[in-house]
């Protein structure tokens, strides 16, 4: 079946259209000509900056002219992550989106649909002649996965509404109404080398008589948003891997030869690997320990990562340098005694993650281990403690810590007029009342109320799943009654 066919067919032409265009972050030039020349086919107002966020604007439908305009926002960008043995090239390659009539997917790749739906929605109200609607100021920002340059970049002189409606939420029937600020911390850890003819006595790096490389591999975990999805517990896979060769330090005279994990900092981490060198008479002992480390961690995560897979074995080739001892230890030290994960949870709103890290990506690179972080918190108090905890850590092992992308929380507010339209409208199509709550996740609201100060936002969206992995998949049936609820919002305005 092809999402062509699938209902709202304006909606779902317009995303397939937004799948063929490569448009990761950091690659969002062609989305935006698109969306450009989208705007020029139907007559419409638009500009494009040089950061790619592209602004349309649409007068109101008939009876709807003299309205109060609102503005319909999402990003362009999409976190690119694919399949071990994926062979598509994303930077220049169209995503395969799949569907069985109920689920849409792609093969072998991340969708998009974070937050491709949000455009083809957009797209399909500015393309028709037939939905009712106040003034629309679409607004397409870029790069929102990797720090929401665009955002920080958007012009918004020429920006009158005081309403904003964000398509970028993922759980159909709920409301969000605040988010979570955030900053991205890189952590670098000086590491040392030394020959393996320094370490192993008789300089020999054979398997009989000097040392031989392991390659310990962690695979199959579940990974997930690190936001949204954070108060899962799912597996980091760098702090797995971690703990593995910790252990393993305890049976095995061993030194690490390379080592990397994740792939985003947004991204739960669900791979990792390293190559260590080790003592020839340990060789047993070490792979026996990861074992051991093995099937105790297996037990403790078999709910949360039922395809976990950890390996072990020789690799295909000798290492004539190694980390010396003590960058060894504090490379694991970092990687499995670091700060990960939830921090604490909101005394205000039940079961509302407040602040939280995600340890996204690690790697040795020369002569430093780097690890970068994507700090977040509802609070400004909570991101700048936390952001004080990890620095603190590092500088404990010598290292320094350096900030990026840092992003304001997008606060509550008391007296919404847009969200009691919304509520009121969800009820009109629903038959029940939305959940109304905050996220703990970046939204670009954060920054859009900075620049725009008083305006009146509200976010929500089609049911996705497993979004910023490969199994990202979006619920038709859900994009389709969010249309319905979008219709009945724009009427309602």
């Amino acid at each position: 079946m092809d999402i062509n066919e699938l209902s709202p067919s304006e909606v779902f032409s317009y995303f397939q259209e937004i799948c063929a265009i490569p448009h990761g972050s950091g690659n969002t030039g062609m989305i935006a000509d698109y969306c450009l020349e989208f705007a020029k086919l139907h007559g419409l107002k638009a500009r494009k900056d040089t950061s790619d966020n592209v602004v349309i604007f649409k007068a109101g439908s008939s009876g709807y002219e003299d309205c109060e305009p609102v503005i319909l926002q999402g990003h362009l960008d999409m976190v690119c992550e694919k399949e071990p043995d994926c062979d598509i090239d994303m930077s220049v390659q169209s995503i395969k989106a799949c569907t069985d009539g109920k689920m849409v997917w792609a093969d072998g790749t991340t969708l998009g649909a974070d937050d491709g739906i949000a455009v083809a929605f957009i797209l399909a109200v500015l393309a028709s002649d037939t939905i009712a609607h106040p003034p629309i100021q679409a607004v397409l920002t870029s790069d929102e996965e990797i720090g929401m340059l665009g955002a920080r970049d958007l012009d918004t002189s020429d920006l009158t509404a005081k309403r904003l409606i964000n398509i970028d939420s993922e759980s159909e029937g709920i409301l969000y109404v605040s988010c979570a600020g955030g900053v991205r911390a890189e952590c670098d850890i000086p590491v040392a080398y030394e020959d393996v003819a320094g370490w192993v006595a008789d300089g020999a790096i054979d398997v009989q008589n000097g040392s031989v490389c392991f390659e310990v591999k962690i695979s199959g975990l579940a990974g997930g948003h690190s936001g949204v999805e954070i108060h899962k517990q799912h597996t980091n896979a760098i702090r797995l891997l971690a703990s593995l060769l910790s252990h393993a330090s305890g049976a095995a005279d061993f030194r690490l030869v390379s080592l990397s994990g994740g792939g985003k900092e947004n991204a739960i981490p669900k791979e990792a690997k390293a190559v260590v060198s080790v003592r020839s008479c340990d060789a047993t002992t070490f792979e026996q320990s990861i074992k051991e480390s093995e099937a105790v961690w297996m037990q403790e995560i078999r709910v949360t990562e039922p395809h976990a897979k950890i390996e072990v074995g020789k690799a295909d080739a000798a290492a004539d340098k190694v980390l010396d001892f003590h960058s060894t230890e504090n490379v694991i030290y970092a990687l499995w005694l670091s700060p990960d994960g939830v921090y604490r949870m909101s005394q205000e709103i039940k079961g509302m993650v407040q602040t939280s890290l995600n340890l996204g990506t690690a790697y040795i690179d020369a002569d430093k281990l780097v690890y970068k972080y994507l700090i977040r918190s509802n609070t400004a108090a909570g991101k700048k403690l936390l952001l004080e905890r990890v620095t603190t850590f590092v500088k404990h092992l010598s290292g320094k810590v350096v900030t990026m992308s840092d992003y304001p929380a997008w606060e509550y507010k008391s007296d919404s007029q847009l969200r009691k339209i919304c509520v009121d409208s969800f009820t009109n199509v629903y038959g029940h009342e939305p959940e109304v709550t905050s996220i703990h996740a970046g939204l670009e609201c954060g920054i859009l109320a900075g620049k725009m100060p008083g305006v009146d936002m509200i976010s929500f969206g089609p049911t996705l799943e497993s979004v910023h992995t490969p199994d990202e998949c979006m619920d038709a049936a859900s994009v389709e009654r969010t249309w319905e609820y979008l219709m009945e919002i724009l009427k309602s305005l």
